[in-house]
């Protein structure tokens, strides 16, 4: 209870500070601030979700810094940053939206039967995030293929990290942690849907956990990923290992990635 007490204090402090200093506009005036932005709705966000209350960051935060990477997408095509950018907000405003609609239920401020059909949508939202992406960014050319001269992973390893034809490189490698932050959104959008319905989990999110283990193992080891790029997944890993097995690998297996994201910290 402390730990999760001083979390939001951290939090509560970190939008003080932000909110002080900037407005959602000139927030995205220089890359310092963007990233300073990135890095506390992603804490925002994840806080959200595991607390079942809504973010602190109000909607326009999200909405305008998608509105703005959305723009740059559009006035300069050929540069792929500015699109998985686009790509990456439109999953932080997702995320909001499922924090705000699970708190809006669990304060009782709209009937099971408005749930129910918002819940739906926001649903659909989430799977079309990646049914219809820009196909650039899933472009096959970028996929690995041949991992030779890579770390082999441990025998102590719960996944496979170098599954041919899964894991990006080169202008796409930034996909790879989109895509294993949109998969504990969709982790919990469906656990946190089956607690409210009164219905079984699926099974399928253990499958999205190994998923998402895969990727953060992968990104892990990988000789060309940036210095302290999973200092950025803890949130994520965290949720995805609520879903493995309870047994003594797995279990440590996560310690490991915890302490291995630690000593980059």
């Amino acid at each position: 209870m402390g730990d999760w007490v001083n979390l939001l204090g951290h939090q509560k402090a970190a939008f003080e500070i932000i909110t002080e200093i900037y407005t959602p506009q000139t927030v995205m005036e220089s890359s310092l601030s963007r990233t300073l932005m990135d890095w506390y709705m992603r804490f925002d966000v994840f806080a959200g979700l595991l607390g079942g209350f809504q973010t602190v960051l109000s909607r326009e935060w999200f909405s305008y810094g998608l509105q703005y990477f959305l723009q740059q997408s559009e006035s300069a095509p050929e540069n792929l940053a500015w699109r998985i950018l686009a790509q990456q907000w439109q999953y932080r405003l997702l995320a909001m939206d499922m924090a705000l609609l699970f708190a809006r239920m669990g304060k009782g401020e709209i009937s099971p039967k408005q749930f129910e059909i918002e819940n739906g949508a926001l649903g659909k939202r989430i799977a079309e995030w990646k049914t219809k992406m820009d196909p650039v960014l899933r472009d096959p050319q970028y996929l690995v293929h041949d991992f030779h001269g890579v770390p082999p992973a441990t025998c102590k390893s719960i996944v496979d990290p170098w599954e041919p034809g899964y894991f990006y490189d080169g202008p796409l490698f930034p996909m790879n942690i989109a895509m294993l932050d949109w998969l504990s959104i969709d982790i919990m959008h469906k656990y946190q849907t089956a607690q409210i319905t009164n219905t079984q989990p699926s099974p399928e999110l253990t499958r999205q956990a190994y998923q998402s283990c895969q990727l953060f193992e992968a990104i892990e080891l990988w000789p060309e990923s940036p210095k302290g790029t999973i200092l950025c997944l803890q949130a994520s890993l965290g949720i995805s290992l609520l879903f493995l097995p309870r047994d003594d690998m797995h279990a440590m297996w996560g310690r490991r990635k915890f302490a291995s994201i630690e000593a980059n910290g």
